[in-house]
């Protein structure tokens, strides 16, 4: 199910919610050489894709178009609406936050899912995922979507945090940010990024909707929160700026 815009416009909300906080990390607690790094203009930026609804590729027409855009619309467009985007905006990262493709007229949930990736995947730059309520409803299971998700070129996803013995959901994770290189903060991470599994739909007979962030999940991401914060050195302080946090996940 494509959309003439390039994006869906459907009810599924993304939630970033943004926490503060007073001091720099130390590297230690990254890679001996992030991923991810702010630029040498103190920027990073993220290119945000969501609800891309992506099928068949060019057999799957537009919906909510023109009756005049009807002809030649796709899939496709979507495809070449991100690489503009791509090209025009230059992101440090691009986001996927769910609903990737849309299962019911997905007729192979790899394929699909490859075709969907293909302009992040072309493009070279680090990219990560989410799923949306949608995404596992075609041939491979919640699970299996983010396992396939993982195993594609430049993506930082992952299917759930190693350290996690058990947790609900699948594509629960944090990414962190280095300092500008060459700076003060070089070997700090100065911004890191939550992914979180909102689930797809209530598991709950009273409760008919969609699913909703679990204790486990709460559990891990205060868990991680508390780990970052005691690994912070203490002379090195906030002034002009400060830790940005970001949680990714979806509310539908």
């Amino acid at each position: 199910m494509s959309f003439g815009s390039g994006l869906s416009a459907t009810t599924s909300v993304v939630l970033l919610l943004l926490i503060a906080s007073l001091s720099f990390l130390p590297l230690s607690a990254l890679a001996a050489e992030p991923k991810l790094r702010f630029g040498s203009n103190g920027e990073f930026k993220i290119l945000q894709v969501a609800d891309m609804h992506f099928a068949d590729g060019k057999s799957t027409p537009c919906l909510d178009v023109l009756p005049s855009q009807v002809k030649g619309c796709s899939d496709l467009n979507t495809s070449a609406f991100i690489h503009r985007m791509i090209l025009a905006e230059k992101p440090n990262l691009i986001v996927f936050t769910g609903d990737n493709i849309y299962g019911p007229d997905a007729t192979d949930a790899a394929k699909s899912l490859n075709a969907a990736f293909a302009p992040a995947i072309a493009s070279n730059i680090p990219w990560a995922a989410v799923l949306g309520n949608h995404d596992q409803e075609s041939t491979l299971s919640r699970e299996g979507v983010m396992k396939h998700i993982v195993g594609l070129k430049n993506t930082l996803s992952q299917v759930n945090p190693p350290e996690a013995k058990s947790i609900d959901g699948f594509g629960n994770y944090n990414l962190e940010v280095g300092g500008v290189k060459g700076s003060s903060f070089e070997n700090k991470s100065a911004l890191n990024l939550y992914f979180l599994d909102s689930g797809d739909y209530s598991t709950v007979p009273s409760i008919p909707g969609y699913g909703w962030i679990k204790a486990s999940q709460q559990f891990w991401f205060e868990r991680t929160s508390s780990k970052l914060k005691q690994a912070t050195t203490p002379e090195r302080t906030c002034t002009g700026a400060c830790i940005l946090s970001y949680s990714i996940t979806r509310i539908c």
